[in-house]
């Protein structure tokens, strides 16, 4: 028969391992919900198939997107759209081509750091 003493080192050793595990699984599930987020965000902003904008400018490309967007869109929502759809760009990327679409008067900026088609 086993002591007191033997029994409490085993269960502190258990749940110790437990406890890491559990640590490591919560770990791996904020892991997968920021990556949910993302891939609901993408899917959220690509409005447009990617082969209806592959002969387009990107200048096009951001019109269509936003004309196909049922809410107004940052700069970093149609570089991911942008990109979803084929045409890799960066919201920095994405910026220089609204500010010539802005000029245009083809794009129309709603609020501050979001544009919605004209």
């Amino acid at each position: 028969m086993t002591s007191y003493g033997e029994d409490l080192a085993r269960v502190e050793t258990e749940l110790s391992e437990a406890e890491r595990d559990r640590d490591l699984l919560g770990v791996r599930i904020e892991g997968l919900k920021a990556q949910r987020e993302a891939l609901r965000k993408l899917v959220e902003v690509s409005p447009v198939p990617e082969q209806s904008l592959q002969d387009l400018t990107k200048a096009d490309a951001i019109v269509k997107i936003l004309q196909a967007s049922e809410k107004p869109m940052s700069l970093g929502e149609i570089a991911d759209a942008m990109t979803g759809a084929g045409k890799k760009t960066n919201s920095n990327g994405a910026s220089v081509y609204i500010d010539g679409l802005l000029k245009a008067g083809r794009v129309v900026r709603v609020q501050r750091g979001q544009y919605r088609a004209a």
